[in-house]
């Protein structure tokens, strides 16, 4: 039986986390698009990438489920970024240059395409104080358990309390999820670029009023 206990991330957990990412979003299109393919120098590409993202952004929590009944093992990760008063968001950049996990020049340009299609759609419609559910995974074989509602649930009552709402991008595989948990969809895109085909929503949960 599974003992499921959520905590914070520490540095040493990115090996085994960037290893579990690979392994949740094998059949992600858009997934395999922005790391590249499950290779040792893709995982220490995106590692570093992300040892840097969690030591200098103060605003970013990652949370891991652990089964303490299997030597910690971490089965999920969630990451929340958190905006509670409107700023405009910046720009994030990926130049063709930096895109160093894609060999085929087309792969690259149609990468550099639909991020920035993704970011537009993320600066017009973001223009309030929020919530980012910004990454959120499970391992295959703990998948049906409440993994990802626990972490989920976590961001909810986190945003009641913020009195901001939470929004996300999802996958089609995650969006029943969502939907089950009460978001709800802004806008639906799909892309058919080359041999990519990458199909997502923008979704928001509203929190929920306080009460006496």
């Amino acid at each position: 039986m599974v003992h499921l206990v959520i905590t914070k991330i520490e540095a040493s957990d990115w090996e085994e986390i960037i290893e579990g990412h690979f392994r949740a979003f094998q059949h992600e299109p858009f997934q395999l698009l922005i790391h590249g393919e499950n290779t040792p120098r893709n995982r220490q590409i995106f590692m570093e990438r992300s040892l840097n993202q969690f030591a200098t952004q103060s605003n970013s929590i990652w949370l891991k489920a652990i089964d303490t009944n299997n030597s910690n093992k971490i089965t999920a990760v969630v990451n929340y970024k958190l905006n509670p008063v409107y700023v405009p968001l910046k720009r994030p950049e990926l130049s063709t240059d930096d895109m160093i996990w894609l060999e085929d020049p087309e792969d690259k340009s149609i990468l550099d395409t639909m991020f920035k299609a993704i970011v537009d759609r993320k600066l017009r419609l973001l223009k309030e104080g929020h919530i980012q559910l910004d990454t959120l995974f499970v391992l295959p074989e703990y998948r049906g358990q409440g993994f990802a509602s626990r972490l989920i649930n976590w961001g909810r009552d986190l945003a009641n309390h913020l009195m901001v709402p939470i929004w996300l991008e999802s996958s089609m595989m995650a969006h029943p999820v969502y939907l089950k948990h009460g978001f709800v969809d802004i806008e639906h895109d799909h892309y058919l670029m080359g041999k990519w085909d990458v199909e997502y929503y923008v979704m928001r949960w509203e929190p929920k009023a306080a009460e006496d």
